[in-house]
């Protein structure tokens, strides 16, 4: 060192009891800044004449190192021969420290972002006029959009033209720094509709100005499922409710009716008077065990027996007959090539009676009704079982609602139905270990539907017949 100003001596707390040129820079250096030194530096100043900006450290007598930034330029004598080197030294403890923060804000800043992007949930960046500044994985998810296809497009876009007009006036309330929040349907790129809710968040500037706003969108179908199944079970708890009080306060007047009727049977003599009283003795007691045992809110039959379906679906057709004679309805029965079935007789009646009347709803201006009941093979190996179908030639139904037959609570008939009839027939259909297909079509002068349900026998069921 051949010169060193007072702020330098100062900044190095240089011991002035030594002649100067005995100092040698590489020596206030750290270990690894003196091999940078004379590794890089050196020789990077001898070719170029000069370097700015060097990041360096200097240390103290006490071993405290102080962040430097070093502008140096190559000295040259007459004949152009390096002679020495001139050294700018300035304090960079601030610019360091401003330094850190930078990095530490960026990598903070990368891992925001990382999450935003990554996020399940739609978050989307808009300028003021609610055009999409980005676009996340979660958007792409939800929506199907890619991130090119939405860049520069509308946020209205991602709704139908029924609610575009609502989503414009939530935007002008995010001029006033008011937070929007609510649960919607929005549109996929396929068309399919989604549940979603979104919070519009404001981006304001002095003095008040909206600049841009944030959304978040998440998907809630699985949550309004998931709400909509509570509600139904709710309901089924309500209606278990009911019919369990139904089924105690009609007890008492069933059993006084059954005893006039049995007076009534004693003192008639005309037969066929008497073949009467015997059926409605016969219904009566079908509508008491129908009342404390349908619906599954009660404890169900016990017991299976072998069933002629042939007769009990004459029984059934005895019940409509009147009805469906008087709206013009043609009835076809086969069920002459049909064995026995092990089931819950009980059941398997109202089964029936649920088919029959859903038909003679569909067909009140007049139509052809068919029931048959047929051995065939099990879906398998070796399988046997009876196959009943019943057919009509009624209005049919549209793709949604036969998707939704099945559905308690569900119903088309307005006002005057309870939505559990099918329901029911599906549950009582599975406890008799069967299944059900059903066809239906609203095409024009071939309309109707056509419901097929399969019985194993009882060496194919679960629950097999006594020996």
């Amino acid at each position: 060192m051949l010169f060193a100003n007072a702020a330098f001596r100062q900044l190095v707390e240089l011991d002035e009891t030594r002649p100067l040129q005995e100092h040698c820079l590489q020596n206030l250096l750290a270990s690894g800044g003196a091999i940078f030194y004379e590794t890089q530096f050196a020789p990077t100043l001898l070719m170029r004449g000069f370097l700015s900006e060097i990041s360096l450290d200097l240390k103290r007598k006490d071993g405290q190192r102080i962040p430097v930034l070093v502008n140096a330029t190559l000295s040259r004598g007459t004949d152009g021969t390096p002679d020495g080197i001139f050294l700018a030294i300035f304090p960079a403890a601030q610019r360091k420290a401003y330094e850190r923060e930078l990095l530490r804000a960026r990598r903070e800043l990368e891992r925001v972002a990382e999450v935003v992007r990554r996020s399940s949930d739609a978050i989307l960046s808009l300028d003021a006029n609610g055009t999409i500044q980005s676009w996340n994985e979660g958007a792409e998810h939800i929506f199907g959009f890619s991130s090119s296809e939405m860049m520069g497009e509308s946020l209205l876009l991602l709704f139908d033209e029924e609610l575009k007009a609502e989503i414009r006036a939530q935007v002008v309330e995010l001029e006033r720094g008011v937070e929007i929040s609510r649960d919607t349907r929005a549109l996929r790129k396929s068309g399919e509709t989604v549940e979603v809710s979104i919070v519009l968040t404001p981006h304001l500037e002095a003095p008040g100005t909206l600049v841009a706003f944030s959304a978040v969108i998440r998907d809630i179908t699985a949550r309004r499922q998931s709400e909509r199944a509570l509600i139904q079970s709710e309901k089924l708890a309500s209606v278990g409710r009911l019919a369990s009080s139904i089924a105690h306060e009609i007890n008492n007047p069933l059993e006084s009716v059954t005893n006039l009727l049995y007076i009534l049977e004693s003192r008639v003599m005309d037969e066929d008077t008497k073949t009467l009283v015997m059926t409605a003795q016969e219904e009566l007691a079908r509508v008491s065990h129908i009342a404390t045992h349908t619906l599954k809110f009660h404890k169900q039959s016990s017991n299976r027996t072998l069933l002629d379906l042939g007769a009990l679906v004459d029984s059934v057709i005895g019940l409509y007959r009147a009805r469906l004679t008087n709206s013009d309805i043609a009835v076809t029965i086969d069920c002459a090539r049909c064995s026995p079935l092990w089931c819950f007789e009980g059941e398997m009646r109202q089964i029936l009676v649920n088919l029959v009347s859903n038909s003679f709803d569909a067909m009140r201006t007049g139509g052809k009704l068919i029931l048959r009941c047929r051995d065939v093979s099990g879906p398998k190996p070796l399988s046997r079982g009876v196959r009943i179908t019943i057919a009509d030639t009624g209005t049919g139904m549209d793709a949604l609602t036969a998707s939704r037959i099945f559905e308690p609570f569900f119903s088309t008939k307005g006002i005057g139905g309870t939505g559990l009839g099918l329901w029911i027939t599906k549950e009582l259909i599975e406890k008799n270990s069967g299944t059900v297909k059903v066809r239906t079509s609203t095409t024009p002068h071939c309309s109707g539907t056509v419901v097929s349900m399969f019985f194993p026998h009882a060496d194919d069921c679960s629950e097999e017949r006594p020996s």
